[in-house]
């Protein structure tokens, strides 16, 4: 008989399936403003907070330009500066200098990464990605998956945040599973 650590057996699912907006432009929103990235035109870029309402919604701020999003994340970045205290977690494929792209979810199937800046991904890596595990926050600030390629003007994006999601694999669910055409590490 083979005995499993309870550890595993209560992991929890890090599936991005909905989202609950906080803020949308740095200014608050009510409760009513409960959205599905697919239904709300107005916002172009997401970053995922890593916890849930009661709902299992994942916590989120809207962006609806990638000007009003730099602009947050220069704030942010000069606050979490203060914060970084590094829980380092086990190498990871690429380890820590890196965000690894996943083909099928729970960091399933082949993989690439990427380190640092922006990049349109090969026809082989188009539309492909399942899940990732971000880079340390002691290398980098933040993940996007962008919908389209920059010739054709990246689209919708959505974020992650390494201090939030170093060690932990997001999947996503069929709002972004095999989406993104561009990868960016801030």
């Amino acid at each position: 008989m083979v005995m499993v650590p309870a550890t595993y057996a209560a992991e929890k699912d890090y599936t991005i399936e909905s989202f609950h907006y906080l803020t949308v432009d740095e200014k608050d929103v009510n409760s009513l403003a409960e959205v599905n990235i697919n239904s709300n035109e107005e916002i172009q870029i997401t970053l995922v907070l890593p916890e849930q309402n009661q709902d299992g919604d994942w916590l989120a701020y809207g962006f609806t330009s990638e000007e009003t999003f730099e602009a947050f994340i220069e704030k942010d970045k000069e606050r979490l500066e203060n914060k970084v205290e590094e829980n380092e977690i086990g190498i990871m494929a690429s380890g820590a200098c890196c965000t690894d792209f996943y083909e099928h979810k729970n960091k399933g199937g082949q993989y690439i990464y990427w380190r640092s800046g922006f990049k349109n991904l090969p026809s082989s890596w188009n539309d492909r990605i399942s899940s990732l595990s971000t880079a340390s926050p002691s290398y980098s600030y933040m993940t996007i998956l962008w919908e389209h390629t920059s010739t054709q003007g990246k689209g919708k994006g959505v974020s992650f945040r390494h201090s939030d999601w170093y060690g932990t694999t997001a999947n996503m669910a069929s709002d972004w599973n095999d989406r993104a055409s561009a990868i960016e590490i801030k």
